[in-house]
Parts: C-alpha cells; structure tokens; sequence
C-alpha cells in the first residue's frame, strides 16, 4: 500500500484511507515522511482516514509523530461516519492539542519577550511593550495588555484566553486585531480572542 502527500505550499492532504490498522496507518505515515522531501517544517497536515475514526490517544499520537518532523496537525477528516443512525458528509477532527505547555508566575514587563513551542500560559500580568508567542494557545491569568501572537506557525484553531483582555495587539496563526478606540476597562471578567469567519473575535470566556 502507499500514501499520497499532496498538496502546494504550507498546506497538505495525506490519503490513508488504503491503510485498515491504527498500526498500518501509523508506520505508512512514519515511512512517507521519512523519505518526503515536498514538505517545510511547520508545514499544515489534513489527513484523510476514509471511513474510520480515531480516539483521543490515537489522534495524539499521530500528531506527536508529525511534530517528530516539525509539521502540525491540522484536521482528520472522514468522508462518512454515523451518530445515531444518522450519516454524515464529513467529520472533522479539530486539533488545538500541544503535547508542550510553558508555565510561568510572574509578571512580563516592557521589552520582555516570550515564546513557547507549545501552548503558553502566564500566571501574571503582560504589561504594555512585553510580547508573548506560542506555537499553540496562550492563557493568561491576570492582564494581557502588551502583543500576543498564538497559532504562530498557522494554527487557526489556537486561542488567546485572558482574566483581563486588553491586548496593544493579537494574533492568531495570520490574523491580527487591536483593541478599539474606547477604553473598555469597565469590562472585568475573562475573554478569548479566536478566528471566526477567518477574522479575529473577541468574546466571553465560557467557564
């Protein structure tokens, strides 16, 4: 059996759809990108596995085993599956998972500079001139007024979270927003900036 990598620029499709076995699928996936030469590290992936579904812990370790060669992961997608005896078109498998997580407690000040291969999370404030980077999402458990730039290799599925949302600038994968005009201080409770209709919103933390 074989596996076909196509696609052009950052973005790629992997046809699996020949392979029946996790373990088939796995070692087909390992041997295509062992010998690829058509793909750039932070090179997207969307993998087509036919008609079958990976679980949690299967879907992780294909994305642990694609991040070995510095490409992510961006969907699983089956062109037919069933949910109470009702058949879907397509199911896609959204990954925002990072196996790396950068934890800090304390406060960044101007000119500091932050960045994470994985998700990011500050215990602190981001004060105005302080920059935070990650490669997944950010959290923020105190104040974002300073830059933060999530999804930096692309991911649009990556997410800003803060206590206080007040953010110089966002950035999610390629797509940036600054805050309005008015000052919005008046506004105390946690937020998420994400991508929506392929721009950056920014809404009330559902906890």
């Amino acid at each position: 059996m074989s596996i076909v990598l196509k696609g052009e620029g950052l973005e790629k499709l992997v046809d699996l759809k020949a392979f029946y076995t996790f373990h088939d699928i796995k070692q087909g996936l390992i041997k295509k990108l062992t010998h690829a030469d058509d793909y750039t590290p932070g090179t997207k992936i969307v993998i087509d596995i036919g008609k079958r579904q990976l679980n949690s812990k299967q879907l992780h370790e294909i994305e642990d085993i694609l991040l070995d060669y510095g490409i992510h992961l961006k969907k699983i997608i089956s062109p037919s599956w069933s949910v109470n005896g009702e058949d879907k078109e397509m199911f896609n498998y959204e990954v925002p998972y990072y196996a790396e997580t950068i934890m800090l407690s304390r406060h960044l000040r101007a000119g500091q500079r932050l960045f994470s291969n994985g998700n990011l999370v500050i215990l602190g404030d981001i004060n105005p001139g302080a920059e935070i980077i990650a490669v997944g999402n950010i959290i923020v458990m105190g104040s974002l007024r300073g830059i933060a730039h999530s999804g930096y290799y692309g991911d649009e599925n990556a997410i800003i979270a803060a206590y206080r949302l007040r953010p110089t600038q966002l950035r999610i994968a390629e797509h940036f927003t600054r805050p309005p005009e008015e000052d919005s201080t008046s506004v105390q409770q946690p937020e998420v900036a994400r991508i929506k209709d392929n721009k950056v919103i920014i809404e009330r933390l559902k906890i």
